[in-house]
């Protein structure tokens, strides 16, 4: 076994996979508190299957798409203040709340992926 590894894998790939599940499980964690429709969990158990399957079908490796996930959902608790309901709900504030989200983790996922790859 290498040095810096466990098994086959470095250490900043398990720290990947270990935030992303984290985060995952935080986003699920919300959803279910804040009462939301069927749809969004639905949606949100399905996420990392076809996301992970798209970047495959792009050529891309799944480390870049569990950086991405593990970035996207610790941007989105922090955008929305632990309350997924301000981005579900819609209206002018939900606008605002979306493009934080989307502000915030396109900043984080240039900062991460070059830290990890």
């Amino acid at each position: 076994m290498a040095a810096g590894t466990l098994g086959l894998a470095s250490w900043p790939l398990l720290t990947v996979w270990i935030a992303a599940a984290a985060g995952w499980g935080a986003v699920l964690a919300l959803l279910r508190r804040s009462r939301v429709d069927g749809t969004a969990v639905l949606l949100h158990v399905i996420t990392p299957a076809t996301l992970v399957l798209g970047f495959a079908f792009l050529g891309y490796g799944s480390l870049y798409a569990t950086v991405f996930m593990a970035v996207q959902w610790w941007t989105l608790i922090v955008a929305t203040g632990g309350r997924l309901d301000r981005l579900l709900r819609g209206g002018p504030s939900a606008l605002g709340t979306a493009v934080l989200w989307l502000a915030l983790t396109f900043a984080a996922a240039l900062v991460v992926t070059p830290a990890v790859l």
